[in-house]
């Protein structure tokens, strides 16, 4: 008889706990509609009493509300109220869902959209270990490796970690990581444009121009690179005194090279022909013969002039077009 009783209560306890377990789906399946909806109206304060509420249960989308929920902590947090006890007890919090969001993500889940996720928990992560945060460098440095680990092929990890070395001073190791980038993608624009970066911050004038002119190997339409090479040299020439006439004059040739080839393939790019300007006056300063002095000079006012009546035609133009799409969307009311 006791025995009976026992098993009854047992039965009837089970059955409550799965009653109680369909309800508590139901309401956190709920709570996280309501959450999402909050989230997407940046109303950061409601997302996370939602979604707190979401995730105190198992449901099919509880992995995917602990990222929600860390992203509004995240976004909850204001730097301009930092040392605040209540604004900076977001970050700790924001920490610990995204670690739970990447554990328990499963990246084949959702068609696939699980690997996103599980890989942008990490990004935010490292975000979050930031300096306008939790200021950690370590853990930022570990997590942008554990990212890199995730996907070899994606050079932007390893743009972050370069960051992050080259702001703590290890300039080598960031010297590096964008080397490995390189490796990765050869053919990218991006890795060439953050190597040169890199490199003018060094102040490592050679290697940063080597880089800028590597990209112009991967486009050699575009005349924006070429641009961009021109403008590097007329600077250097114009604000390195230390330079010797001969580096100067040679600097002075290859961004008139640079110019002359983005103007042949762009002839209205105003931009260039301000530099070819610039640059031919750099080179008459150098000059020693008066009568070529006067004939660059002649040159360069010949582009200036050029380059003001190609800037007005266009803006002409531009104008044109915008007055008639206003009168045909007027005649089209």
């Amino acid at each position: 008889m006791s025995t009976r009783l026992t098993i009854v209560r047992l039965v009837t306890i089970a059955g409550l706990s799965l009653s109680l377990t369909a309800c508590g789906k139901v309401a956190a399946q709920m709570a996280f509609k309501d959450g999402i909806g909050a989230y997407q109206q940046q109303n950061y304060r409601t997302a996370i009493e939602e979604l707190e509420e979401a995730v105190k249960h198992e449901f099919e989308y509880r992995p995917y509300a602990y990222f929600y929920l860390a992203n509004s902590h995240d976004n909850a947090f204001k730097f301009t109220r930092k040392g605040q006890p209540e604004n900076d007890a977001h970050l700790p919090e924001a920490e610990k869902y995204y670690k739970l969001a990447f554990e328990q993500i499963d990246p084949a889940s959702r068609e696939g959209q699980g690997a996103i996720f599980k890989k942008r928990s990490l990004e935010y992560l490292v975000g979050l270990y930031g300096p306008e945060k939790l200021n950690a460098p370590d853990k930022a440095e570990a997590v942008g490796q554990q990212i890199v680990a995730l996907d070899p092929k994606d050079i932007n990890p390893y743009f972050g970690l370069a960051k992050l070395y080259e702001d703590a001073g290890r300039v080598e190791e960031a010297e590096q990581m964008l080397s490995r980038a390189r490796d990765m993608a050869p053919g990218n624009v991006d890795v060439q444009l953050q190597l040169a970066g890199f490199y003018n911050r060094q102040g490592n004038f050679e290697k940063t121009m080597e880089a800028f002119e590597s990209r112009i190997q991967i486009e050699p339409n575009n005349p924006e690179a070429y641009h961009t090479v021109a403008g590097y040299f007329e600077e250097k020439v114009r604000k390195d005194y230390t330079l010797k006439p001969a580096t100067k004059a040679e600097y002075i040739k290859r961004g008139l090279e640079a110019s002359t080839k983005a103007i042949s393939i762009n002839a209205d790019y105003v931009e260039a022909l301000v530099m070819k300007n610039l640059l031919l006056r750099q080179q008459a300063l150098i000059e020693k013969s008066p009568a070529r002095q006067q004939e660059l000079l002649k040159e360069a006012t010949t582009l200036r002039d050029r380059a003001i009546e190609t800037r007005n035609r266009l803006q002409g133009e531009a104008d044109a077009a915008a007055a008639a799409a206003a009168k045909a969307a007027k005649k089209s009311e």
